[in-house]
């Protein structure tokens, strides 16, 4: 289903010219598919015998879907999966996984182009994990912040120090900063496009879209491809 028409699209990056401070969720939003699950299943088939913990993996899944639990679950597959990986293995994973994405919409490589340097990006994966694949794209060009999940070793395994979903994006220096414009594709991001003038939710199916209105109404729809 076409949400908007081309001439609509078409005007993504001529708007930047004249908004302020954006800001943008990075999976699925600037860039198709979830980098941040695509990463732990890039790790685990690299390493395999992280698979021998598979009932702890499990368990993280099945704590994550409990809302005020997310980041324990997500803290319970990390340490599983990365238990006893060094720093300089952990950067080499990251580097070379990033060279196996895809790349980011060609509308947000028009609005990064023209807002660039009014842009943040704020994501729940690792930062270091965005910050590789904006400069696998956009070497020279990166956005004028990057924030994401704050990584640190505990018991011999990467957990997230600070998860940064949902409502937790919302953080101090985000808040003073009035936006013109944010953008996700997800409803855990509620609270931050709500802090827009405008919101863009991007590629929604038309069941999100209507329940993103139902809360948000003024929520407004892109369709963005490679």
């Amino acid at each position: 289903m076409q949400l908007v028409d081309d001439t609509e699209e078409a005007k993504a990056g001529s708007a930047a010219k004249t908004i302020g401070w954006i800001l943008a969720d990075f999976d699925d939003t600037l860039a198709p598919g979830d980098s941040h699950a695509g990463l732990l299943r890039y790790i685990l088939r690299r390493r395999r015998w992280p698979l021998l913990l598979l009932p702890v993996i499990a368990l993280g899944g099945l704590v994550y879907l409990l809302p005020s639990q997310r980041r324990q679950g997500i803290s319970l597959i990390w340490w599983a999966i990365t238990l006893g990986l060094s720093p300089l293995g952990w950067r080499k994973l990251v580097r070379a996984y990033c060279r196996t994405r895809p790349g980011l919409f060609r509308q947000a490589h028009a609005l990064l182009d023209e807002a660039g340097a009014r842009c943040w990006v704020i994501s729940a994966s690792p930062r270091a994990l965005v910050r590789g694949q904006l400069y696998q794209q956009r070497s020279g060009k990166l956005p004028c912040r990057i924030l994401g999940s704050r990584m640190h070793y505990r018991f011999g395994g990467l957990m997230p120090r600070f998860y940064c979903h949902g409502v937790h994006k919302l953080l101090p220096e985000v808040r003073t900063l009035e936006p013109a414009l944010t953008l996700s594709d997800s409803l855990h991001d509620l609270p931050l496009l709500a802090l827009g003038q405008e919101a863009w939710l991007v590629n929604p199916t038309p069941a999100r879209l209507a329940r993103g209105r139902a809360k948000l109404p003024r929520l407004i729809p892109k369709s963005w491809r490679l």
